[in-house]
């Protein structure tokens, strides 16, 4: 009876040994474990109430990490963003809000190293939450990242127009009316549309208090787009629509009035000279014949040398003639000194 159960159990033993050796048959090589997304997590979503919506943002990571990867392959690329919402004490049940698709590039934009997307269906009062899960070009979806959440309220109206614009050179100056009530403080951002497409981000580093904004360092003869909204401060400012405005700056400086103007004869003709000015937006000059108390501009386009040749002049027993400098604005200088010539 001890031989047979012992029997028995080599077979068994024999069967068991048999299915392993037939469940290792197949493709040679190690056993490859599971890929599992594990790397690249966004820990940095925030939310910021501008134009009276909410935009949230985050760092986007280029590849998230695979505990499957073979050494030498690249880790898996990001290919879009999945963003889950719900409300505020819900973090356990946020639904799907939208996916952003990086290469169809819509739905978001790209500010500095953060993607920026916004939500504007919000109601006063209630809290949402918000995670965004990376997503390969496999199809895997990575870590969650951290939850913002935002109990809503209603962001303030625009500020008080309207917006006065003063166009100077390679600079814009705004102006509009301070709002401020005993118990509410205004302060404001500036934004700039550059080649049309939508700021998120303001030109002044934090908002400001005055009514007054200059905006340095730009072409001149290019239309810039401004808009002023109205901030609440507090922990999470909340910003409002704002208002708009249109401007092209442009020299509005003359150069220098040109120096050390003299003319004399030249058998009927009569030769002007002067200094050249120094000016690195000089145009050119312009010279006037003055016979009385009327000054006749006697070149069509701007005089590039220091010298002209007056062939026409009459011959009148006094004649005066001064120069103008002009920019590449067309900006003309006041008359120099008159340089008088006496008939021989």
């Amino acid at each position: 009876m001890l031989k047979k159960n012992i029997s028995v159990c080599n077979v068994i033993l024999a069967a068991l040994c048999l299915a392993l050796i037939l469940s290792s048959c197949g493709k040679k090589g190690n056993p490859v474990p599971i890929p599992v997304v594990r790397a690249g997590m966004i820990n940095d979503l925030r939310g910021e109430v501008r134009d009276g919506v909410l935009f949230l943002s985050f760092t986007p990571p280029a590849s998230v990490g695979d505990k499957g990867k073979k050494p030498g392959e690249e880790e898996p690329k990001i290919a879009s963003f999945k963003v889950v919402k719900g409300c505020g004490t819900c973090l356990g049940d946020l639904q799907p809000l939208r996916t952003i698709v990086l290469d169809e590039k819509r739905g978001y934009t790209l500010a500095g190293n953060r993607l920026y997307f916004y939500d504007d269906d919000l109601i006063p009062g209630d809290s949402y939450a918000y995670r965004v899960y990376p997503v390969t070009e496999r199809g895997t979806a990575g870590e969650a990242s951290n939850a913002f959440v935002i109990k809503w309220k209603e962001p303030p109206g625009s500020p008080q127009g309207p917006l006065k614009i003063v166009e100077g050179d390679a600079r814009v100056e705004l102006s509009w009316t301070k709002e401020e009530t005993k118990e509410q403080e205004y302060l404001y951002n500036i934004y700039r549309y550059d080649n049309g497409r939508y700021p998120v981000v303001p030109l002044n580093p934090r908002p400001i208090s005055t009514a007054l904004y200059m905006d340095a360092g730009l072409i001149n003869g290019r239309s810039y787009t401004y808009e002023v909204r109205k901030v609440v401060p507090g922990p999470l400012p909340l910003e409002g629509e704002g208002l708009k405005g249109t401007a092209i700056p442009r020299d509005r400086t003359a150069p220098g009035a040109p120096m050390g103007v003299r003319s004399e004869r030249k058998g009927k003709a009569v030769a002007v000279t002067w200094q050249a000015n120094m000016e690195k937006d000089l145009g050119g000059y312009n010279v006037y014949r003055i016979m009385g108390s009327q000054a006749v501009k006697l070149n069509g386009t701007p005089v590039k040398e220091t010298t002209f040749l007056d062939t026409a002049a009459p011959d009148f027993r006094f004649i005066a003639y001064h120069v103008t400098a002009v920019d590449a604005e067309g900006n003309e200088s006041e008359p120099s000194q008159e340089s008088i010539i006496q008939k021989e």
